[in-house]
């Protein structure tokens, strides 16, 4: 019997390392074969990718060395024309830095300005104002009446992909040249220029009745001689050989067309102007009469000098009024 039990008993034990060991054994074997099923494939694919690769590349290349040559010559095509503007006159036939000889540029002028085409000068709000009965001449305030245009020119072959043909660009620049001066325009220097830019129909005012009862008043003033003085006073003439303009006259800087503006800012100050006047004159006189006592050649007699010191006491005493006055106003 107990021959037949040690029949039973297993003559070798697996331990669990162990078979777990032989199971990493079989996956290992079937991996290697299924790489080696794999191993032609990669020069395959590097095969198929390398020409888009490269392709891609090459038109990368091509795509920027086109976009450089747009720049540079849009760059050489203002550099041309501005540097030549006032005030800079640099000689504008001088190659450009770095533009190759094959490349060629040009300077002339344009027959009108294309960012200006739809625009009418005169009908800009800051030149015609709210008068809307005159009319601007055009001629004169015409912007693209001196309009120069610069251009470069230039044909380059892709480094790479010289098949795709040759790049071209022809790029010109516009800008204004004029700079509106009284010679430019036509008009003098020494003459009023609103006759000029603006074609004003006076008729009407000269014709008003306001305007002609004015002219009325100033030529039958019976005091009319009396402003003789404002800009011909003979004891002026007489010792200095002119006289001095005392006519109150409105500022011609900061022209404004709103009526506010100038009620404000011009009509008012000719008005003060106005009322200063007497006192601007009288300290003249003054001055005028110590120049003859201190300066007379030859000295003047005690007798010109007292009437001289006379006049001078009546003119102080006038401008103490006139000082007594304005305080009690």
């Amino acid at each position: 019997m107990l021959k037949n039990f040690s029949n039973l008993i297993p003559t070798r034990i697996w331990s669990p390392l162990q078979k777990r060991h032989r199971l990493g054994q079989s996956k290992l074997k079937r991996n290697r074969v299924g790489a080696r099923t794999r191993d032609g494939l990669a020069p395959v694919e590097m095969a198929l990718t390398l020409p888009l690769l490269m392709g891609f590349v090459a038109a990368l290349v091509a795509f920027g060395y086109a976009a450089s040559w747009k720049i540079r010559s849009e760059v050489v095509a203002r550099n041309v024309g501005w540097r030549n503007r006032h005030p800079r006159w640099a000689h504008w036939q001088a190659y450009p830095a770095e533009w190759p000889t094959t490349g060629t540029f040009d300077r002339h002028g344009a027959a009108s300005l294309n960012d200006l085409a739809q625009f009418s000068v005169t009908e800009a709000p800051i030149i015609r104002g709210p008068i809307s009965q005159v009319n601007v001449n055009s001629n004169i305030l015409n912007l693209s009446r001196d309009v120069t245009q610069s251009g470069a020119q230039i044909r380059r072959t892709p480094p790479l992909l010289p098949r795709l043909g040759e790049i071209s660009y022809d790029t010109s620049h516009q800008y204004l040249d004029d700079f509106f001066t009284h010679s430019e325009m036509g008009i003098s220097n020494y003459s009023r220029r609103i006759p000029r830019i603006y074609e004003l129909d006076l008729d009407f005012v000269r014709d008003s009745a306001p305007v002609l009862q004015a002219v009325s008043a100033i030529e039958n003033n019976p005091r009319r001689q009396l402003l003789i003085a404002l800009d011909q006073d003979p004891e002026f003439i007489a010792w200095r050989g002119g006289a001095p303009d005392f006519h109150p006259r409105v500022s011609t800087r900061n022209y404004e067309l709103d009526v506010a503006w100038v009620r404000e800012q011009r009509v008012e100050s000719l008005l003060s102007s106005i009322e200063r006047l007497p006192q601007t004159m009288a300290r003249s006189t003054i001055g005028l009469y110590r120049e003859q006592i201190n300066e007379s050649e030859p000295p003047l007699s005690d007798a010109a000098i007292a009437e001289l010191e006379r006049k001078i006491q009546e003119l102080e005493d006038y401008l103490d009024r006139l000082s007594d006055r304005a305080g009690g106003q």
